[in-house]
């Protein structure tokens, strides 16, 4: 249920800020950064714990909108809309700021983004001016996380100005009842209800709701979705939303990569199958729940999106897929020997194995599937043309003799768009579209699109909406009646920042340094202290980690024991876990370059 908490004279302050901002994801980091670039005083808050923020952006390419061509961009936008309306003036401010994109790059990261080279005809390249749009990159590589860790780097560069609480959902905003001003975001933090004041602003930035299962079907019309990026979208900023009277949009759109794994797992593996160019050419298709074919397998992927009578729509899902093969395709996939042989033949692991193809129907509940191989196999051999789905009959083989297979798998979710409607300036709008007062928002909670994702304009999207809301909600607004705070970081440990990003935040004595490195498979910093003696290595502590444990989180005490047994930083990495190791390797010699002497 939501509640709207309503601010009376008896509400006591916790504590108080210019800016609160709900959610570190990129969107969430962006606002922090560029409103405390304002001289704002800046609380960040995530109901993520440590090392697990970040929201989607932290699973992302990384790759950004561009171009230099604004009414070809603005008109391909438009297209794309198509049958679904747009605001212009929100359109305009999007397509304004994809054009300075370049720029942005340049001036707050100091870096020259590069062209990826990717749909160089566009992704919808039926539209007109669909390649003006030409995405670029910060990072080497992508889904590496490195956008998501540049972005991180420069909320910590500036923790003289924001305050992080991590592990700290937030439940209710905190309203003028007369006004409807948003006054401060009552949150949970270490297991105590906090109620902290906004002098200025408060930014929505909590993301999507791909993990709330009652608002997936409510909203997408979809009964089942594997989430493919952060289990912590849980549709929050919807119900905060609510609350402070927002008006709803984009609430039907979601994209995805089609299918992942199906073990009943809160994210499942292989999310980018559709993609993998060999495992679907050949004895092989997708079966919906009663074993027909419902879904073009050699269809470039377009963020889930499929042609449809001369539009693209996201299709109904299915509520228990499976991939049908036989024994020739098994075969074929068990010695593919493509860049993605690895997961393919993990993939395949899973099956589900039958003599014949009526037994593997019985198996997988699916009556329709000899029926199915038999069109296929009709398709195949006398007609030679896929005439259902338009699958390149080149792709296809008729089945041949058993045993026969199955893979279950399910339909997945990328991100969600939906959100409070917002305006150029990224302040949330009422039911009658004025502003509610101080209330902001920023990234895929409540974007500008409303159908046909195309990629790359969710990372340009958090980059512009996170400096905007945070601008904007930094910027000092008519005074508001002062507010008293009750116990305040300074009297209470338990509201101090639970971020740690300087050699500062650490205690090294006489012989002794810190060393950090932001260069391991987590976001967290790895921390050492190291002592040392006439030269000698005699002691390294490691004071903050949060590798993987089953990896990196082993590694280290190997590590730590090599090198103080070999006196040396030249140590072999450790199996799996090489790029911990580098990065504590690298925290090590930074402590030993910062010895006190």
């Amino acid at each position: 249920m939501v509640i709207n908490l309503i601010y009376d004279s008896t509400l006591k302050w916790d504590a108080v800020y210019d800016v609160i901002v709900v959610g570190f994801g990129g969107a969430g980091a962006g606002a922090a950064r560029f409103a405390a670039d304002q001289n704002a005083h800046v609380l960040l808050i995530d109901s993520a714990p440590e090392g697990h923020e970040g929201g989607n952006t932290r699973y992302a390419g990384g790759a950004f909108a561009w171009s230099d061509n604004y009414n070809d961009l603005r008109d391909y936008y438009k297209q794309t809309y198509y049958p679904f309306k747009y605001d212009p003036r929100d359109l305009d401010a999007f397509v304004n700021n994809v054009m300075k994109m370049k720029e942005y790059s340049q001036k707050y990261f100091g870096i020259e983004a590069q062209y990826t080279g990717r749909r160089p005809k566009g992704e919808y390249p039926e539209y007109k001016h669909a390649e003006t749009m030409r995405s670029q990159s910060m990072t080497a590589g992508m889904y590496n996380g490195g956008f998501w860790k540049l972005l991180r780097k420069k909320v910590y560069e500036r923790l003289d100005k924001i305050d992080i609480w991590f592990s700290s959902p937030a439940e209710h905003l905190i309203q003028d009842p007369v006004n409807k001003t948003i006054l401060g975001v009552q949150i949970k933090h270490n297991d105590v209800i906090r109620n902290v004041a906004a002098r200025n602003g408060v930014v929505l930035s909590c993301g999507g709701f791909e993990n709330n299962q009652n608002m997936v079907q409510n909203f997408l019309g979809q009964g089942s979705l594997a989430p493919i990026g952060t289990l912590y979208n849980q549709g929050k900023g919807i119900d905060l939303a609510i609350e402070a009277g927002a008006r709803l949009w984009h609430m039907s759109n979601y994209d995805s990569h089609g299918f992942s794994l199906n073990r009943g797992e809160p994210r499942e593996k292989f999310a980018y199958m559709i993609n993998w160019k060999s495992l679907f050419n050949g004895s092989i298709f997708i079966a919906g729940d009663d074993g027909t074919r419902y879904y073009r397998e050699d269809e470039e992927d377009r963020h889930g999106y499929k042609y449809n009578h001369g539009n693209w729509i996201m299709l109904p899902n299915q509520n228990h897929p499976h991939i049908i093969m036989d024994q020739k395709q098994y075969d074929q996939l068990s010695s593919d020997e493509s860049d993605k042989s690895d997961q393919i033949k993990q993939l395949i692991s899973y099956a589900v194995k039958a003599d014949s193809i009526k037994e593997l129907a019985e198996k997988i509940t699916a009556p329709k599937l000899a029926e199915a191989v038999a069109d296929f196999n009709y398709l195949t051999e006398n007609k030679k043309r896929d005439m259902f789905l338009n699958r390149h009959i080149d792709t296809m083989r008729a089945f041949g003799n058993g045993p026969y297979y199955a893979i279950a798998i399910r339909h997945n979710i990328l991100h969600t768009h939906g959100g409070a409607k917002r305006n150029e300036k990224c302040e949330v709008l009422d039911m009658q579209n004025n502003v509610i007062p101080h209330l902001y928002e920023a990234g895929e909670l409540g974007d500008i699109f409303a159908t046909k994702y195309v990629g790359a304009n969710s990372i340009a999207d958090l980059l512009i909406s996170g400096k905007i809301a945070g601008e904007n909600a930094a910027w000092p607004k008519r005074k508001i009646e002062e507010v008293v705070v009750i116990t305040g970081a300074s009297q209470n440990p338990d509201l101090k920042s639970d971020a740690h990003a300087t050699t500062t935040d650490y205690e090294a004595g006489e012989n002794q340094g810190i060393g950090i490195s932001e260069n391991g498979i987590n976001d967290v910093p790895i921390v050492v202290r190291v002592t040392t003696d006439d030269n000698r290595l005699i002691n390294i502590e490691t004071l903050q980690q949060k590798e993987t444990p089953s990896l990196g989180g082993k590694a280290i005490p190997v590590l730590t024991k090599a090198m103080l047994d070999k006196q040396t930083t030249d140590v072999d990495a450790v199996s799996g876990a090489s790029t911990t190791s580098a990065a504590f390797k690298e925290a090590v010699n930074k402590a030993i370059k910062n010895i006190q002497k």
